[in-house]
């Protein structure tokens, strides 16, 4: 579970800096960069969705630190209060689900198109070789992510379930460290 924790914090992060990048000027090849860099509400929607990535990485991170049993001591009004169980399980599997269902889509919409199969708008449109490779090397990664996600997840909720049966919380492993 924590090899899928640190999967799921670090996969996103190649596309997030890719879109940074993309933001700040970089000719990174995307045919659309001027459309999402002409307008403060495009700036504002890429950053929107690199900050709900990062947001959910480090969130689904948590599920392997503690963070999804007690909340941290630097949140004013709640520290060190107790987070039901059943939260976190809850809340990840569906962010899981939802990460699933829409790469899943995507990834078959775009190989679809790159097959030949139907026509539709690639991201990869109009770029050289270098630009394609850099595309696809900030990508790749991205679509392992729901993977990571589900598979966190999946340990969440089997260290919930052998709770009853005297499992320890990650925070008290990592106290004895």
């Amino acid at each position: 579970m924590r090899f899928a924790g640190w999967a799921a914090l670090l996969l996103p992060l190649l596309s997030v800096l890719w879109r940074v990048a993309m933001l700040s000027g970089a000719d990174v090849g995307l045919g659309l960069a001027d459309f999402y860099r002409s307008t403060a509400g495009t700036v504002a929607y890429v950053l929107a969705l690199d900050a709900a990535q990062v947001l959910a990485a480090v969130l689904t991170f948590g599920l392997i630190c503690g963070w999804s049993e007690t909340v941290p001591q630097w949140v004013p009004g709640l520290r060190g209060r107790r987070i039901p169980p059943l939260l976190p399980g809850v809340l990840g599997s569906a962010g899981a689900a939802a990460l699933l269902w829409i790469i899943g889509l995507l990834l078959f919409a775009f190989v679809h198109s790159w097959l030949g199969i139907t026509d539709g708008w690639t991201p990869d449109e109009g770029m050289g070789g270098g630009h394609r490779a850099l595309l696809f090397a900030c990508y790749l990664p991205f679509l392992l992510w729901p993977l990571a996600v589900a598979a966190t997840v999946a340990g969440h909720w089997a260290r919930f379930r052998r709770r009853g049966r005297g499992a320890e919380p990650p925070a008290a492993r990592a106290g004895r460290r």
